[in-house]
């Protein structure tokens, strides 16, 4: 059975979804939550081939692009790099991000997500408690800089 929790944040609300088996159905729920038109799922090395494949397969119109996995690519050269991905699979302002993975890949997308042509769509999908508590809700994202952590 399906939970759904509508948090309020000042920026806006919006659905957390808890299911059993949601990467395999969210086929069904693709127009709900934006994921009818072009969707970048961005993931890293290690999820990629677990999850991001079924959640591709899921969706009408989605392309995969994988980023390297650890805290040392929570970085903007990785941004960078994402911007890249994102014009090849020509992603535009109605397009969606699905940021699958723990807290690097949240922050990490969540943060090019939000700066792409001003900002496009997002949706998390936290893979681990951490990012389901943190970086997985709230909109809040950043990256790491040379002299510490999340100063971007």
């Amino acid at each position: 059975m399906a939970e759904r929790i509508d948090l309020v944040a000042p920026g806006g609300s919006y659905p957390i979804l808890i299911e059993r088996g949601l990467l395999r159905d969210i086929g069904t729920r693709a127009s709900a939550l934006g994921l009818d038109r072009r969707v970048a799922v961005i993931t890293n090395e290690t999820l990629a081939p677990l999850y991001g494949e079924v959640l591709c397969a899921a969706l009408p119109d989605a392309q995969l692009i994988v980023m390297p996995d650890g805290e040392q690519y929570k970085n903007l050269n990785t941004v960078a790099n994402l911007y890249q991905d994102m014009v090849r699979a020509r992603l535009d302002r109605k397009s969606t991000v699905v940021a699958l993975g723990g807290g690097v890949v949240g922050d990490t997308v969540g943060f090019a997500a939000a700066t792409y042509m001003r900002g496009v769509r997002v949706v998390q999908i936290p893979t681990s408690l951490l990012a389901m508590v943190d970086s997985g809700v709230g909109g809040k994202v950043g990256g790491d800089w040379a002299e510490g952590k999340n100063l971007v």
